[in-house]
């Protein structure tokens, strides 16, 4: 049988784009058999590439300025198109496993149309994105705004509770706190600005429609699909959604992106390490909410730091086979809490820190464990500390590492930190960044 892959090869440089208006570049077909998939029949694949291209290109001009994006080459690889399973899900696609690869670096990341169905691969050279993370930094489109999109508000609700660092409830007690009035949404920020999947996540706004969240919240191994039709709320309380919401996917730009490791079947060094993903919603809900900031730190000032995480517990929840949860907020006996389902919960106190896993070629560790109470559902949802008085996003939780049913792995007075962590490593910030210049 041929190869169902079709590659669209795309140099952004101003030799390919010479004058600006030149006519849009025509695919050039390498490997085996293309035009696979409908390729030559279905106009949205077309289509689809044309949006990528045109929305890399139209990021990386306004950053790095030239026609051309300052001639940095981007390489757009045609995948594949979904079978829809069901409302709710895109089987990706079986008719050719992605390429596979080697190495320690992120070999770039996959892009998912939730409308249509179709899969492509965006790479970008290492030393190319560094450039796009240092002009990000430099222009300050990294870090936070505040309600409306205005100035980052100087006030910080997390550090006056008072209290040190807590423990995990495996150890202690489920210190979790309702960061909401029932039925009625924080109007505080940042914690306006996280937001949460009606799919049973978390995610936190980065830009005005920009979301970090974990990769397993859009597209799951388990399954072989990714996800769609579903809502993006943030600030929401049970039914009140204050600052609207997104309906992933439709009308307008919509797209998802995770590590192209993520979505192979035995990636280098584990699939845990790539578990982060970012999605482009097709509201500019951020105008309302503000949006925190990112950036990477170094182990010993993650360790340092007053690091806090917020986020939308599912209450009663169950595995897939209908095992059920008991970390649930309200399943501690001694907390006297009650879940209040789809409000935003998190611990009072600052959480700790400690093992950091999976360094990649920079010797940038990709994981790290901490305490902060978590719970289904508030995967994807932000580890942050304060930086000069702004909130940023340092790493999203992904999963706990004990205790999580009662035929887990149970915890122990050891387990201090035993939750984990996608840390934004500088290469993780980089396409971040990259992702973050688009529709901004």
């Amino acid at each position: 049988m041929l190869l169902n892959i079709l590659s669209v090869k795309l140099r952004f440089s101003c030799a390919l784009l010479l004058g600006c208006g030149a006519a849009p570049l025509a695919a050039e077909t390498i490997g085996q058999v293309l035009f696979a998939n409908g390729f030559d029949t279905d106009p949205s694949i077309q289509i689809d590439r044309d949006e990528l291209e045109r929305s890399s290109l139209e990021a990386l001009r306004g950053l790095l300025g030239g026609p051309g994006g300052s001639g940095v080459p981007v390489l757009i690889t045609y995948i594949g198109k979904g079978r829809r399973v069901d409302g709710n899900a895109f089987e990706s696609p079986l008719d050719g496993a992605p390429p596979s690869t080697t190495g320690t670096d992120i070999d770039g990341f996959s892009a998912f149309n939730p409308n249509t169905g179709n899969e492509f691969r965006i790479q970008i050279a290492r030393s190319d994105l560094g450039t796009i993370g240092s002009e990000t930094t430099r222009v300050g489109r990294d870090g936070g705004a505040g309600p409306m999109g205005g100035p980052v508000p100087r006030t910080d609700p997390d550090s006056p509770v008072p209290g040190g660092r807590s423990k995990a409830w495996s150890t202690n007690r489920d210190n979790r706190i309702r960061y909401s009035a029932l039925g009625v949404g924080t109007t505080t920020w940042p914690w306006r600005a996280i937001a949460e999947f009606s799919n049973r996540c978390s995610g936190t706004l980065v830009g005005p429609r920009h979301v970090l969240t974990a990769a397993h919240c859009i597209y799951s191994r388990i399954t072989n699909t990714w996800s769609n039709n579903f809502l993006v709320t943030p600030g929401r309380a049970g039914n009140a959604s204050s600052y609207g919401n997104s309906l992933v996917p439709s009308a307008g730009f919509t797209w998802f992106f995770t590590p192209w490791q993520w979505r192979l079947v035995s990636p280098p060094g584990g699939e845990g390490q790539y578990d982060v993903g970012i999605l482009i919603l097709p509201n500019r809900l951020g105008d309302q909410t503000g949006w925190m900031g990112y950036a990477t730190l170094t182990d010993a000032t993650i360790q340092n730091s007053l690091v806090f995480n917020r986020g939308f517990p599912w209450c009663n929840a169950t595995l897939r086979d209908g095992t059920p949860r008991i970390d649930d907020v309200g399943d501690d006996p001694l907390s006297g809490l009650t879940c209040n389902d789809r409000h935003l919960w998190g611990d009072p106190t600052a959480c700790t820190t400690s093992n950091f896993h999976d360094r990649d070629g920079q010797n940038s560790a990709r994981r790290f464990d901490h305490s902060c109470d978590a719970s289904a559902g508030q995967s994807g949802s932000p580890l942050y500390r304060y930086i000069n008085t702004a909130p940023a996003v340092i790493g999203v939780h992904t999963f706990s590492i004990c205790g999580k049913t009662a035929t887990d792995i149970s915890c122990t007075a050891n387990d201090i930190e035993p939750l984990r962590a996608t840390r934004l490593t500088s290469e993780y910030r980089d396409w971040v960044s990259y992702f973050r210049n688009w529709k901004p």
